[in-house]
């Protein structure tokens, strides 16, 4: 156990408050517990409370198209995500996100069920995750750029899927995705993906994401990621782009570094930001409590800015999964 642990435990802890947790006073032998244990033991009826809730909704929704027994094929997994952010430009900003992942063995003679809150344009746009606001350590409203979302999707075939949803309560969006990896060589590929969407407030619009990556050695990788999107809501073409080492350590340890920028061409600024990133990752406790630890520093000029200026940046996340 590390010096800093209580301190994550802490600060997830509070963030889950609406979850099902009760603490015991004494340990199993009778000895009292010390506050590290106590929060440790907190944290592990937290994951279970909320596996447990999730698993009884799961069930419960997949019993609605079939007969078939959960327990022999069905699977659910989620993950609870906060991250709190600094940038100089911008202040302090709290980030929060979560999603599960089932497999229903009902619902997946129809298709497969999808279920989270998520940045509502990342979400319609489907956008790679080295390009999400959190990953650029740029800072959300909540109210206004989060949603709840819930759908269905189906696979047509191995590489392409349909797939319908609703966000924000209300709003319906529809994605068809393909996706296809080349391998150039053993140690190289490059994987293409195409997503079309059709959404209410978004309009309709398509995201192609082309990365090329490349092993240097058992435990080094050199990636180059790059997305854009188009669509009659987009400001022309937008762009983002990564070049990038990483290193892991293990298993869930892991460093990067990364050159990336992003822009569109309609305007007078065709890069709206450029700068540098280092994603530190690794447990907390066990391999269900992931910490993150992200700097960088930036060139951002927007439309109405005279001339680019810096800014640095530095963000602490926690993972939490059941």
């Amino acid at each position: 156990m590390h010096a800093r642990e209580p301190l994550f435990a802490a600060l997830l802890g509070s963030l889950l408050l609406s979850a099902p947790v009760v603490a015991e006073d004494v340990s199993a032998d009778g000895d009292p517990e010390t506050a590290e244990e106590a929060e440790i033991r907190a944290l592990e009826l937290t994951r279970e409370g909320l596996h447990r809730s999730a698993y009884w909704l799961v069930t419960n929704v997949d019993s609605w198209f079939g007969e078939k027994p959960f327990e022999e094929r069905g699977r659910v997994s989620g993950a609870l995500r906060t991250r709190v952010l600094y940038r100089q430009d911008e202040g302090v900003d709290t980030d929060f996100r979560y999603r599960l992942q089932v497999k229903m063995p009902n619902v997946s003679e129809f298709g497969y069920l999808f279920i989270g809150r998520d940045n509502e344009q990342e979400l319609i746009r489907d956008e790679g995750e080295a390009f999400r606001r959190e990953q650029s350590l740029l800072p959300e409203d909540r109210s206004d750029d989060q949603t709840f979302f819930v759908g269905i999707g189906r696979m047509l075939r191995e590489n392409l899927d349909l797939r319908l949803g609703v966000r924000g309560g209300y709003k319906l969006y529809a994605q068809a995705r393909y996706r296809k990896t080349w391998w150039l060589t053993d140690d190289s590929n490059i994987d293409y993906r195409q997503t079309l969407f059709l959404a209410v407030a978004d309009g309709l619009g398509t995201t192609t994401g082309l990365n090329y990556a490349l092993a240097l050695g058992p435990d080094t990788a050199f990636r180059w990621r790059n997305s854009a999107t188009i669509g009659t809501e987009t400001e022309g073409l937008e762009w983002s782009t990564s070049l990038g080492l990483f290193r892991t350590f293990g298993p869930e340890r892991e460093f990067s570094f990364e050159l990336l920028g992003n822009g569109d061409t309609d305007g007078t600024v065709l890069a709206h930001e450029y700068g540098l990133r280092a994603i530190y990752s690794r447990p907390i406790y066990r391999d269900w409590i992931i910490g993150e630890l992200i700097g960088g520093y930036f060139w951002p000029r927007n439309e109405d800015d005279p001339e680019r200026y810096e800014t640095a940046a530095v963000g602490l996340g926690v993972e939490f999964r059941f």
